[in-house]
């Protein structure tokens, strides 16, 4: 049988032009990066890898923190302050590296899967130009580290050898230290390729290889467990690397379920829910499309936002008129690439849509993008009746999409991006900062937190930074007093305790500076801090502490005595 777009082995990109692209994304990526690593002070996310990665560092048990990913993304973070020393640039050099790793793995991917390296040159220099959210870039990188190997091995479904498994189990081993519901997610296509691979040929031996593909599969994924394993049985932390997996699953469910029925009982949570408590951020409206003739931040946020969804339908249909025309033969290699789009899209959708989230679920989207747009020449090749109207539209709509996320990523905060680096011409430092550039309001209020909590705070005393800011801490070298570096007003349905536990920590340690940020994280007016958490702050105020403001952010110093 003749497929289209059926294109020798020899045919895709050999070695030396593989090894070109690779070279040339990572001297763009360096020259690009350099530019404006120095820039900015994200006291937030960025804020939150520093301190936990510092308080690892400083000997703290992993059991006394609350982590939101996998311990072995914080515990990389820990290694390289025990080669570098605490310190900001090295946090960024993390992040930036795995940036970098995600556009080479977009390059290669599209390379791969469609034959086309103009294309796949494009894909990789807007992931560049408009990287991922810094401080989560693991989420593209796992989404593609496992796409591409899967794609390799589902080139070869129907040759599939043991060895073949062996770099996909790997994978999958990786993304489940960093974060496990991506290793979950990534299970599936993995299995149902095993699968294919075990019924690849009609002799009845099916369960032999069937066993023999999953054994070896399961055999590579404990290979790179083992060492983290072993360690954590000697630190002491075995069972939270080993239930942070297994309890995941269980531990979105409780979420979900918190937020939508409270615990039966639980005054402040009912209370907190009948006033909105939880609220996720919301969509932006589609009425916001109007705005796309002007360009307008809202109007491109909403095509980043709806657009795929119009692309996952087309591809769908691809897949459908592909399997229907040419056999299944290539199927299993779009379906991969359908997962790996698929992986990071509920977070930009359901739970934040905002720029960053996006920001993070574009590199998958590039890669099924690039495929869709290849499919759609390959089968217009093949048969006139498909319409080059029909043609040209499944071209044009990934690339409107692309140019909202350059025009939007290239001149609004919230990725990996050079912009707002402009406006930053301040110089700041800290006892962990040894230079970056801030805006001037941003140099006030960071040079403001430090100078208080520098006079107030002695170095050995833990300090309070909420909701979410625990880079405070990290500038000055403090820990924090609090084990949850973020919350919001979903605890009041989730852990309905927490102030009341928050407020009798609080008052036993005495702490010297507690830091209060004035952030609706939700983009309601419940969400900010002295809002739902108001009982921790009227706490504060009867215990004597003494407001003090600068820009953005609400101070309590400890009394006298």
């Amino acid at each position: 049988m003749t497929h289209a777009f059926s294109i020798p082995r020899t045919a895709w990109p050999g070695g030396f032009a593989t090894a070109v692209g690779t070279l040339a994304i990572l001297v763009v990526s360096l020259g690009y990066y350099s530019l404006y690593i120095d820039s900015g002070l994200n006291t937030a996310d960025d804020g939150m890898y520093a301190q936990i990665a510092y308080e690892l560092l400083l000997g703290t048990d992993p059991h006394e923190l609350a982590y939101p990913y996998g311990l072995m993304w914080f515990k990389l973070g820990q290694l390289v302050f025990a080669l570098t020393g605490p310190s900001w640039h090295a946090v960024q050099l993390i992040f930036y590296t795995m940036i970098t790793a995600t556009s080479v793995l977009l390059y290669l991917t599209v390379a791969r899967t469609t034959r086309n390296h103009p294309l796949a040159v494009l894909a990789a220099v807007i992931a560049v130009l408009v990287p991922a959210y810094p401080a989560t870039a693991f989420y593209p990188f796992c989404a593609l580290l496992n796409t591409y190997f899967q794609v390799r091995l589902a080139e070869r479904w129907r040759t599939m050898r043991p060895i073949d498994v062996l770099a996909p189990a790997a994978a999958l081993s990786v993304t489940f230290q960093i974060r496990a519901d991506f290793g979950f997610l990534f299970c599936v296509p993995l299995a149902g390729l095993l699968l294919l691979g075990a019924f690849s040929k009609r002799d009845g031996a099916w369960r032999r290889r069937l066993t023999v593909l999953g054994a070896s599969a399961l055999a590579m994924l404990l290979i790179v467990q083992l060492p983290v394993l072993v360690r954590a049985a000697m630190r002491g932390y075995l069972d939270l690397v080993t239930m942070e997996v297994l309890h995941y699953p269980i531990a979105i469910m409780k979420y979900l379920l918190a937020v939508f029925h409270p615990p039966a009982g639980a005054a402040d949570a009912l209370a907190a829910q009948q006033s909105g408590a939880g609220t996720l951020l919301a969509r932006p409206a589609l009425s916001a499309l109007e705005g796309l003739w002007t360009a307008k931040p809202d109007a491109l946020l909403a095509v980043l936002i709806y657009g795929p969804l119009l692309v996952f339908g087309l591809f769908g249909l691809v897949i459908l008129f592909r399997l229907a025309r040419f056999g299944g033969e290539r199927v299993p290699v779009l379906l991969v690439v359908l997962a790996g789009a698929l992986a990071t899209w509920p977070h930009c959708f359901l739970f934040r849509p905002d720029l960053p989230h996006v920001a993070n679920f574009m590199p998958g989207f590039l890669v099924l993008a690039c495929v869709l747009v290849a499919e759609a020449r390959a089968l217009v090749g093949s048969s006139r009746g498909l319409g080059v109207g029909v043609a040209g539209s499944v071209a044009v709509l990934p690339l409107v999409i692309a140019a909202c996320f350059l025009q939007l990523g290239l001149t609004a905060p919230g990725t990996g991006s050079i912009a707002g680096s402009g406006e930053r011409t301040e110089r700041f430092s800290a006892q962990t900062v040894p230079a970056v550039r801030v805006s001037q309001l941003e140099y006030r209020q960071l040079a403001g937190v430090r100078d208080l909590i520098t006079a107030t705070a002695a170095p050995d005393e833990r300090i309070v930074c909420v909701p979410f800011c625990p880079g405070m801490a990290f500038m000055t070298g403090h820990r924090m007093l609090l084990r949850e570096y973020f919350v919001d007003d979903s605890f009041l349905l989730r852990d309905p305790g927490w102030i009341d536990r928050a407020i009798a920590t609080t008052r036993i340690a005495r702490p010297p500076v507690v830091v209060v940020v004035d952030w609706a994280i939700q983009g309601t007016e419940l969400s900010r801090f002295q809002n739902w958490a108001h009982r921790y702050i009227d706490a504060l105020i009867a215990d004597g502490y003494v407001r003090q403001d600068v820009p953005g952010v609400m101070t309590y110093r400890r009394p006298p005595g």
